[in-house]
């Protein structure tokens, strides 16, 4: 036979400090998430990206000199099928220049790649930027 009390459940009267605390903490993190959220929505004043290219390093290859790049993206649109052009040139005049495609750039982000030329572009400058993007 079960034995019924007429006491009550102590948790039911006081609940205990961790709940409270796991609770406020809960809370304090939803909020600070709908506020990040909240001020990228309305904050937010990309709307096209904005490409930079920066040579990495250059390298010898046995069918060329291989230069590493990376274009970063400073805004927070992304970009796709981003076409990438490179000019080696000297005293004002362009010696060679080469294209490459990058699937995509995310905002606030950066994506690599490399460009092989034909002349050793040591003592030559060398420009690498983004001249065509996609919007997804």
């Amino acid at each position: 036979m079960t034995k019924i009390s007429k006491d009550r459940n102590v948790e039911a009267a006081e609940p205990h400090w961790i709940e409270w605390a796991t609770g406020v903490v809960s809370a304090v993190v939803v909020i600070c998430v709908l506020a990040w959220i909240g001020k990228d929505a309305l904050m937010d004043g990309d709307t096209s990206p904005n490409l930079v290219g920066v040579v990495l390093q250059t390298e010898r290859r046995s069918d060329g000199f291989q230069v590493l790049f990376e274009i970063r993206n400073d805004s927070s649109v992304t970009a796709s099928q981003v076409t990438v052009h490179g000019e080696m040139g000297e005293q004002g005049s362009v010696l060679e220049s080469v294209d490459t495609v990058l699937d995509y750039v995310p905002g606030h982000s950066k994506a690599g790649g490399g460009l092989i030329f034909q002349h050793d572009p040591t003592g030559k400058t060398l420009t690498v930027k983004a001249t065509a993007f996609d919007e997804p």
